[in-house]
């Protein structure tokens, strides 16, 4: 060994020596060893037992266990299988997880940019998976519902069919439908009843047909063989037939012509949501036009309250209360909108409500009428007894003037012996201070 070289500190685990031996010649050793361990036992007192096999069992059971264990994982179908299959315990990462992910210092700060957009590449690309998760999900969900309370198809058919009968029900019931169709169709049929009865040779019996006819029959329950056998051929006058034929041909006119709006309009769903489209737009347009012309007709009424110009104001104290009135005016012209949009959205229940406060409203403006009318009464009495005190304190002038005295008492000047004062307006309370001269 060189000087130099270094001494290994490493020990090998294992030394395995080939000997040579045969199977009978180790099998006569242990039987040896062992009848040796059991000599040497016995020559002390309290000593453990030997081991079984002798020292031959003893490096067997260190040694040669690892070496079957190896076998066995090698040989052993299951304990392959369950080794092989077996994964380790993954969780999903999450957005924290992901954004703890970083790259060390060394790396460029292109690499470290490129590493932060492909981490948030991941995380929307995780929300996207995410969300179509959710919708696969909500779809799956769908569709077993859609599946378990699917139609069969004489059910649909049933449905179709009464939905069809519902679309022309509501139609044919529509009030603006029976004022534009059915209406005078009504009208040209009793005009005819009563037009025959002048034809027919006895009136009364015919008075008494047409109206049994009026009261139990409608225009669609009688076609045209009724008309021709029951009603034209029962007039004996030929021109009298003619014009009555006229009239009757009219009247179905005017029933196709009815029949036919009422199958375009309802005949499948699409065409019956136009007409309920446009019959709202012009609803509305109706509805709004009402309002604006009453609107204008009670603007007329409350002309003192609607809103003024300022920059018709002459003086500043004349703006100011101008300013002041328009303020007022927004205030109410909201409430009144509230009011409208209240009767617009919620119908019976804010009728009510309307109805309460124009009624509350009513109240209020009675007493203010009454308040109104004693105001009135004081203000006259008031100017009544200004009035009287302008005399008296006119003839107290004049008598300044003659005597060069006034009437008073005492020392007391004329501001401070409770004269007469215009200043106050409680004229009762003027003549309470007056010192009369009398003592009183």
């Amino acid at each position: 060994m060189a000087d130099n070289e270094p001494v290994s500190t490493t020990v090998p685990e294992t030394v395995t020596t080939d000997t040579g031996a045969d199977k009978e010649s180790i099998g006569s050793l242990e039987a040896d060893f062992t009848d040796f361990w059991k000599e040497e036992d016995a020559k002390v007192d309290g000593a453990p037992a030997a081991p079984g096999d002798g020292a031959a069992q003893e490096i067997r059971e260190t040694k040669e266990p690892e070496r079957e264990t190896e076998t066995h994982k090698r040989e052993t179908p299951e304990h392959k299988t369950e080794t092989e299959t077996h994964t380790p315990e993954t969780r999903e990462l999450s957005d924290d997880d992901i954004d703890r992910l970083a790259l060390t210092k060394k790396h460029s700060p292109e690499a470290l940019e490129d590493f932060k957009q492909l981490k948030n590449i991941i995380k929307a690309e995780r929300s996207r998976v995410k969300a179509e998760a959710e919708r696969a999900s909500k779809l799956e969900k769908d569709l077993a519902e859609a599946r378990q309370n699917s139609w069969t198809p004489e059910a649909k058919a049933d449905y179709e069919h009464a939905a069809a009968v519902r679309r022309k029900f509501d139609f044919a019931n529509d009030p603006e439908f029976k004022a534009k169709f059915q209406a005078p169709i009504t009208q040209t049929y009793h005009g005819i009843l009563n037009e025959a009865v002048g034809m027919l040779p006895d009136r009364n019996a015919a008075a008494a047909w047409a109206r049994y006819i009026a009261e139990n029959y409608v225009p669609e329950q009688l076609d045209k063989n009724w008309w021709n056998h029951s009603v034209l051929e029962k007039i004996p006058d030929e021109m009298d037939r003619d014009l009555l034929r006229i009239k009757v041909n009219r009247l179905r006119e005017m029933q196709q012509e009815r029949d036919t709006e009422v199958e375009r309009r309802s005949n499948d769903k699409s065409a019956f949501d136009n007409w309920h489209k446009e019959k709202a737009e012009r609803d509305e347009k109706w509805t709004r036009s009402e309002v604006m012309a009453e609107i204008g007709i009670q603007e007329q009424k409350i002309k003192e309250i609607l809103k003024k110009d300022p920059a018709e104001a002459k003086t500043r104290e004349e703006r100011e209360a101008i300013e002041k009135h328009n303020e007022r005016f927004e205030k109410l012209n909201g409430h009144f909108q509230e009011v409208m949009k209240d009767l617009t959205f919620n119908g019976p229940r804010a009728m009510v409500r309307a109805a309460v406060q124009a009624t509350k409203a009513e109240y209020v403006e009675g007493e203010y009428k009454n308040m109104e009318k004693e105001l009135k009464a004081v203000q006259k009495e008031r100017d009544q007894l200004k009035s009287e005190l302008d005399k008296i304190s006119g003839a107290r002038r004049k008598i300044s003037h003659t005597t060069g005295t006034p009437p008073s008492s005492g020392a007391k000047d004329k501001s401070s012996n409770g004269g007469l004062s215009l200043k106050d307006l409680d004229v009762r309370k003027s003549f309470e201070k007056f010192d009369w001269g009398d003592g009183s």
